[in-house]
C-alpha cells in the first residue's frame, strides 16, 4: 500500500483507539492485561502539553525551519510489551527516548512540532476552538487541489483561484471538533471521501479528507454549506475537463 494513503488511514486508526488509550494499528493475536505479544503496528504519535500530534511522512521538509527546544520524548511505547494505557507528555509510540522536541518556526508549538528531523501535526487538541486553534494554518496557505485516493499521491487538479481564495479564507474558520465525537455523530464517517492537499507557502503540505456524506473534513470539522458546495462544485471540474 502507497505509505502516505496508509499513514493518513493509520491515524484514523490510532484516534479511533484514543479512547481505550492504546495507539496501535494492528496488534498480535494475544492480548492479557493489555500486554501485547506478537507483532504491534503503532501509528507515529506523540504527545506535547496535552497536544497529540501524528508525523506527516509526506510533505517537504526543505522550506521548514527549526526554532527552540521545548522538551524530549520520554517514554516509547513500542519498547514496553505492557506498555502504560493512557499517553502522557513526553510519550510517542515509536520515537526513542531522548529525541529532542523543537517548535516549527513560523508555526505555533500547539500546531507543528520538529521531533528530530521529523515533522509532527497536531491531530487533537483539547483546547482548540477552530481548525486554525489547531493546525495555525490561517496566512499560510497558498494552494488547494484534490489528489488521488488510491495513492494520496497523484494530483488531480488545484482548486480554481477563486474557489481557492474562498477556502483558504473559510477552512481555517470551521469549528474543531474531536474525530472520535465527529466518528460517533456520523454513525462511523461512513461514505464517499474525496481527498484533498494543502499547500503552504512555505512548501509543505498537508493531507485532507472530506466525506460526502457527512459533510466534514479531517482533521476534523464540519463543512459549513457554502464550503461543502464549493468543494463539490471543484470535484465537478475534473471530469469536464
Amino acid at each position: 500500500m502507497n505509505l502516505k494513503r496508509y499513514s493518513v488511514f493509520a491515524v484514523l486508526a490510532a484516534v479511533l483507539l484514543l479512547v481505550s488509550g492504546i495507539w496501535i494499528v494492528l496488534r498480535g493475536p494475544a492480548v492479557q492485561n493489555k500486554c501485547f505479544f506478537g507483532e504491534v503496528e503503532y501509528a507515529s504519535v506523540l504527545q506535547w502539553n496535552g497536544v497529540i500530534y501524528d508525523e506527516n511522512w509526506d510533505t517537504p521538509l526543505t522550506g521548514l525551519k527549526k526554532g527552540k527546544t521545548v522538551g524530549e520524548i520520554t517514554y516509547t511505547k513500542a519498547d514496553h510489551t505492557c506498555p502504560r494505557t493512557v499517553m502522557q507528555d513526553g510519550d510517542a509510540t515509536l520515537l526513542d527516548v531522548g529525541t529532542k522536541l523543537y517548535e516549527v518556526t513560523g508555526y505555533k508549538a500547539s500546531a507543528r512540532l520538529w521531533a528530530g528531523d521529523r515533522l509532527y501535526e497536531a491531530h487533537s487538541n483539547p483546547n482548540a476552538k477552530t481548525l486554525n486553534d489547531l493546525l495555525d494554518v490561517a496566512g499560510k496557505i497558498k494552494a488547494v487541489r484534490f489528489i488521488s485516493g488510491m495513492d494520496g499521491t497523484t494530483h488531480l487538479m488545484d482548486f480554481t483561484p477563486e474557489a481557492a481564495e474562498i477556502f483558504i479564507r473559510e477552512f481555517p474558520k470551521l469549528k474543531y471538533i474531536p474525530f472520535q465525537e465527529l466518528y460517533k455523530q456520523t454513525k462511523g464517517w461512513v461514505g464517499a471521501n474525496y481527498w484533498l492537499e494543502i499547500e503552504m507557502k512555505d512548501g509543505s503540505t498537508m493531507t485532507i479528507v472530506y466525506n460526502t456524506l457527512s459533510p466534514s473534513f479531517n482533521p476534523p470539522a464540519y463543512a459549513t454549506p457554502e464550503l461543502a458546495a464549493l468543494v463539490e462544485q471543484q470535484r465537478k471540474l475534473i471530469y469536464t475537463k
